[in-house]
């Protein structure tokens, strides 16, 4: 079944993204001179990377101080939850080969942790991966020769090899909290297949016997219930001992692409990203419900500024709150988001069933907080959500008392988007995708298939077009068979099978007979562009105009388009197409806009 892709049309105030009441405020700041952020305390304080002369740094978000670690290690993989052990990697004082290694606040120098007895270099003895909270526990890579060993280190054990599962090539990549369940990946029947480990060593295949599913684990709750990871192609969770396997959403962001969430919050929200070959884009799911968005354009339609141009890649870690993000991309270096919840409801903490907010603070609420008060239960701290409930908590709940607006989200109806409650988007017969899922220009309206073609008559030397190809059909391969044999003949590579993400618009043909369309405006991410128009009718397409590269005015459009016909019969419906042409990593999917003209 083909995915859908929705529009907005520019100009409808109802459908601005400016326009919406926002669930949360979030800001978006750089951090200074850093290239990569790759792991964040629990609470948010400390974070490690690299900085811009690739030495291994950690950022205090309470002082606004970057400490500078010894250069030795290339980088910083780790921190544990005090900031005062990190993980990363140095020459070995015995070989000279790269080896895990060590840092502590009280031994402010890198110390190697060694490698295992067999281990070649290949290129490295061992390589870094994650800490335990408190730093005693690492895990990481080591070799027996130059076949992969997942280990687990100790202070006082050193460093064990854990079990070697399915083809061997195993690697261990992340630890929960008390350094007991490690996740990673073994070499399975055919690539990395995602395997787990106990605080012996004891591993299990999560596909067994054999591991036929492509994917690894990559993420993981504190506490060690939760895994994140990868399981032929799709976002997945692995949930409880027996590691219950199901997809996050619709497991990417992007059709085709791989979706590989890397870290969850307490309150479930997901971070992550899609990938495919250099091509990467940042995403969250919010409390670990509705679909994944894309992370710019949550970050954007709740109030965060984003440099023109510039791709959020990779969402690397949360906070253990669910109110701080971090991540890094390709030339635009290291960056953190901030959210800031809407409070206008925070006592509405209960409805009759004592399970959810139903817009109102009234008995159900206080008795909700009554049973959990001198605890940290329920979510009923309201004054400090980290705190006990007591007092302070009544006294918050007794000011909010009556009738107050719940979460809102994306609401559709029909074509159009609007930010309301749950409640009130059912009441006008709408679906609600979701609270605090913002409006997008690929939220409501669905033209993936030619049938469904938007009609953008009204927009001939009128507003201008938004309209995404993010979700839709068929993703990079192609192999759309809407499209005529041969077609769109201006394909770069002269293979027209390669062209992918698919959308559809249609017009009536102007009394001049003329038309131009340029999608020349438009920015990353979305590259490398095909208009095609074609007369005739869905299933029996002729196409009579096609350009790829018309946008002659690098670097603010290249590989975009603008085709040009003439000679159309007024009054007769023309089709245009809007796609990505394939057949390399730089042909990416996303939101776009285009106008169309008539002398």
């Amino acid at each position: 079944m083909r995915l859908t892709q929705r529009l907005l049309i520019c100009g409808m105030a109802a459908l601005s993204l400016s326009a919406f009441a926002h669930a949360d405020t979030v800001t978006y700041l750089q951090i200074p001179n850093a290239l990569s952020a790759d792991d964040m305390s629990p609470d948010g304080r400390f974070i490690v990377g690299v900085d811009d002369n690739f030495v291994p740094y950690q950022f205090d978000t309470v002082t606004n101080r970057m400490l500078l670690l010894p250069p030795e290690s290339p980088f910083a993989t780790a921190t544990s939850d005090l900031g005062d052990v990190v993980f990363g990697e140095i020459a070995d004082p015995g070989t000279g080969d790269p080896v895990a290694a060590i840092w502590t606040r009280t031994n402010p120098q890198w110390v190697s942790i060694g490698y295992l007895p067999n281990a070649n270099a290949c290129p490295s003895r061992s390589s870094p991966y994650e800490l335990s909270a408190d730093g005693s526990v690492a895990v990481g890579l080591s070799w027996d020769g130059c076949s992969g060993r997942g280990f687990r280190w100790t202070l006082a054990g050193g460093m064990v090899e854990l079990q070697a599962l399915a083809n061997g090539s195993n690697r261990a990549s992340v630890v929960s909290a008390d350094g007991s369940v490690i996740g990673g990946f073994a070499q399975g029947s055919f690539s990395r297949t995602p395997a787990v480990w106990d605080a012996a060593g004891n591993g299990t295949l999560l596909d067994p016997p054999n591991g036929d599913a492509l994917g690894e684990v990559q993420g993981i709750s504190d506490d060690g219930n939760i895994l994140l990871g990868s399981w032929d192609g799709a976002a997945t969770m692995w949930t409880g001992p027996s590691h219950v396997r199901s997809q996050i959403a619709g497991g990417s962001i992007l059709p085709g692409w791989t979706g590989i969430p890397l870290d969850i919050a307490g309150n479930g929200t997901i971070v992550g990203f899609d990938i495919l070959g250099g091509n990467r884009r940042a995403w969250i799911q919010l409390e670990g419900q509705g679909p994944l968005i894309d992370l710019k354009t949550y970050v954007e339609a709740n109030g965060g500024v984003v440099p023109q141009g510039q791709i959020l890649e990779v969402c690397q870690a949360i906070s253990a709150d669910g109110l701080k993000i971090i991540g890094h991309g390709f030339g635009t270096g290291a960056w953190i988001v901030t959210i800031t919840p809407d409070t206008t409801c925070v006592a509405d903490i209960a409805d009759s069933d004592s399970t959810d907010p139903d817009g109102a603070v009234d008995v159900f609420d206080l008795l909700e907080l009554l049973a959990n008060w001198g605890t940290n239960g329920a979510g009923a701290a309201i004054a400090s959500p980290f705190d006990v409930v007591d007092v302070f908590d009544l006294l918050d709940l007794l000011t909010a008392w009556g009738s107050c607006q719940g979460p809102v989200g994306a609401c559709c109806i029909d074509s159009a988007c609007s930010q309301v409650t749950e409640q009130d988007c059912t009441t006008s017969g709408g679906t609600y995708i979701g609270n605090s899922v913002p409006c997008a220009v690929d939220t409501c309206v669905n033209n993936d298939l030619c049938v469904d073609a938007v009609d953008i008559t009204a927009n001939i030397n009128g507003v201008v077009v938004l309209g995404s190809n993010s979700q839709a059909t068929p993703p990079f391969g192609g192999g759309d068979p809407e499209l005529p044999a041969g077609s769109p003949s201006c394909h770069w590579d002269n293979f027209p099978q390669a062209s992918h993400s698919t959308v559809w618009y249609s017009f009536v043909g102007p009394e001049e007979g003329e038309v131009t369309i340029s999608i020349c405006g438009s920015e990353a991410p979305f590259n490398d562009s095909i208009m095609a128009l074609y007369s005739g009718s869905c299933g029996n397409l002729i196409e009579i105009a096609c350009d790829e590269d018309g946008c002659e005015d690098p670097p603010t459009a290249p590989w975009y388009s603008r085709v040009h016909a003439s000679g159309l019969t007024s009054g007769q419906t023309y089709y245009l197409c809007v796609m990505n042409p394939g057949q390399w990593l730089g042909s990416v999917p996303g939101p776009f806009e285009f106008t169309i003209t008539a002398p």
